[in-house]
């Protein structure tokens, strides 16, 4: 069963990507495109899922990427629906919508036990610190919640907190409930591991 969920995500993120790829054309750019997070969140999540298909995957890399895309899938609703992010339909409810939900679903049927989840806070930081400093070099943003230009960085700075604080809180719920179910799963299948 789990292999078949970590092809499904790695087939519909692949599928998402070509399908944004050929829509977009000439549009397409390729340093804005991986300038996404969800873009990054989904390929994670891609790998990750292809690599567990065929051998087992550290829990701690596992629950890194079920952080970064359960991310991508709360701050969507929360702060991007009704925006045009140039995301065509298909790929827009492929990449926020279906991946995260598939992901969070594998990580609580093969659940596994994970330490210092505040490690996982390092790619989100360097993602952030890496949009804000290449955005006035670029003039491009890619979401409007971290673009200054019509906000002011005081906005921004508010908008990055209220982002970071889901994410911290994230990192210790995936790591909880991975654990705990882990712990639950070897008490009743001593024999089991998780993948």
């Amino acid at each position: 069963m789990t292999r078949l969920l970590r092809m499904a995500v790695f087939l519909l993120v692949l599928s998402a990507e070509v399908y944004l790829v050929v829509m977009l054309g000439d549009r397409f750019q390729p340093v804005n495109h991986l300038g996404y997070f969800t873009v990054l969140s989904n390929l994670v999540a891609a790998v990750v899922a292809l690599l567990g298909v065929f051998r087992p995957v550290s829990a701690q890399l596992r629950g890194a990427a079920v952080l970064y895309i359960a991310t991508t899938g709360l701050v969507y609703p929360l702060l991007l629906r009704g925006i045009d992010v140039q995301t065509p339909p298909y790929a827009n409810w492929v990449l926020h919508t279906i991946v995260p939900v598939l992901v969070v679903v594998d990580w609580l049927v093969a659940p596994g036990r994970t330490t210092r989840p505040w490690t996982w806070l390092a790619f989100p930081l360097a993602y952030i610190t890496y949009t804000l400093a290449r955005g006035p070099i670029a003039d491009w943003y890619p979401y409007p919640f971290v673009d200054p230009r019509g906000q002011g960085y005081g906005q921004v700075l508010v908008n990055c907190l209220v982002v970071a604080v889901i994410i911290v809180a994230l990192s210790y719920v995936v790591s909880w409930v991975g654990t705990k179910l882990a712990q639950r799963r070897s008490a009743f299948l001593p024999h089991t591991q998780s993948q």
